[in-house]
């Protein structure tokens, strides 16, 4: 008995499993949220890709600036080229100091975790700053999403700035008033948050009340303008009547 038969119907079997295994996988997710999609648009990052096991060690005495995403949002996909620029920019041009990540809040747990430790409620989400302090001093950017948006606002905001995690950027008047604050308590450093807070209030409060009596002022000064101008129409008016008036009376005159 011959056994190519036998090989025949294996090999049938297993074409028709595999047919059915990608059926299965891909026919019926939405475009961009199947696998391929998914493992395409991952693998054509250019920015550091960060998850939870590498997070710490990459940023580690960096300035950083991280896109949140997930491979099927529209928004994310537009940016993906802009921001894949600006990380070869920064590859290119040996700036050690800055790190362009991105992070998949769709990769469970590498990136998710991430993005549920930073509160990201949108994507994509850009965070800028130091990443020192776990994330403390990170802010979200809110521009335009170009590649000249996006460089010309790292290259700006992307330098050291004075805070206790860069000492060394802080001028020697910045130094002074920085060491101030790290000598004071916790107790204190809370006292004073609390002062200050309390001074942009009553700021707040006085400046909604003066602009209140400037525009109340403006009113009235709007409302005398007003009625300045109606009473002045009327003497024009009736002046301009005399004159008529004086007029007909004068022709009647030299008939």
């Amino acid at each position: 008995m011959s056994s190519i038969p036998y090989f025949q119907n294996l090999l049938l079997a297993l074409l028709l499993a595999t047919s059915y295994y990608r059926v299965q996988s891909y026919t019926f997710e939405p475009p961009g949220r199947d696998p391929a999609s998914i493992d395409k648009i991952r693998s054509s990052e250019q920015a550091t890709i960060l998850t939870t096991e590498n997070f710490d060690d990459l940023t580690a005495g960096k300035l950083v600036f991280i896109k949140f995403y997930a491979p099927y949002c529209p928004h994310c996909n537009n940016m993906a080229k802009s921001w894949n620029e600006l990380a070869e920019y920064y590859q290119n041009n040996g700036k050690t100091d800055v790190l362009i990540g991105s992070i998949d809040c769709t990769d469970s747990p590498h990136g998710k975790n991430l993005c549920i430790k930073f509160k990201i409620t949108g994507l994509p989400t850009l965070l800028y700053g130091p990443s020192g302090s776990d994330g403390v001093y990170l802010e979200e950017y809110g521009g335009e999403k170009t590649y000249d948006d996006l460089k010309s606002f790292a290259l700006k905001e992307l330098v050291p700035k004075c805070l206790p995690v860069s000492l060394d950027a802080c001028t020697a008047e910045e130094r002074q008033e920085m060491d101030s604050y790290i000598a004071m308590s916790y107790t204190q450093l809370n006292e004073m948050i609390q002062s200050l807070e309390k001074q942009m209030i009553e700021l707040k409060e006085s400046f909604k009340t003066k602009f209140m009596e400037l525009q109340k002022d403006h009113d009235r000064m709007l409302i005398e303008k007003e009625l300045k101008i109606t009473r002045s129409k009327e003497t024009i008016k009736m002046i301009k009547e005399v004159r008529e008036t004086l007029v007909r009376d004068r022709q009647k005159t030299e008939l």
